[in-house]
């Protein structure tokens, strides 16, 4: 008999008088989490980042940037710890529309523009302002990070699932154990205490 670590190898599997039926259903349990943890977790991922990148890609749809001029002046960076490249602060623009009229609204704008200087905003097709839609790039990185939460997500569900149903067969083995301890003493003429 091969043993690994002191334990018999694929013990659940070989005839055994010993062998309880829970022990088979823990192991074709284990079987199935382990398919569908193969399985179905990269098909989840894989369908999740597809959509999410879609998704993301939509949201352009409608849209389409104007030129803006910042009408007000633009506080410094917010915080001393901050990179101005990336720094973003929001502020009252004016843009034209295509009908001649002008119209004011708040957009991000990087931290220290100055007043008067151009900027691009993102309008929708009744010309309201809307937050500048996702590059390709960022439309991508969305759509693997959802994909991977879902995949991830996927995982811990099985695996949460296939443990319960573990714990729920060694209580179930538990209980077999004491009412077979009960009725070898029964039979033994010794009495439970």
């Amino acid at each position: 008999m091969s043993k690994r670590g002191g334990g018999v190898w694929l013990w659940r599997w070989r005839r055994n008088p010993l062998k309880r039926r829970s022990d088979v259903t823990e192991t074709w349990l284990g079987v199935t989490a382990l398919a569908v943890l193969l399985l179905a977790a990269p098909s989840v991922g894989a369908a999740v980042t597809a959509v999410g990148e879609r998704s993301a890609l939509d949201r352009a749809q409608g849209l389409h940037r104007t030129a803006a001029r910042i009408v007000e002046r633009v506080p410094a960076a917010p915080s001393r710890f901050s990179d101005m490249a990336n720094d973003q602060v929001r502020v009252t623009v004016r843009w034209a529309m295509s009908d001649g009229s002008s119209r004011t609204g708040e957009a991000l704008v990087s931290a220290g523009s100055k007043a008067g200087s151009s900027t691009t905003v993102w309008l929708d097709d009744t010309g309201r302002l809307r937050p500048a839609p996702p590059t390709a790039a960022q439309a991508r990185s969305q759509g693997a990070a959802l994909g991977a939460a879902a995949g991830t997500g996927v995982c811990v569900l099985v695996v949460g699932v296939w443990w319960a149903a573990r714990l729920r067969l060694d209580v179930r083995r538990g209980s077999q154990w004491d009412r077979a301890w009960i009725a070898f003493n029964a039979s033994r003429g010794h009495r439970h205490a």
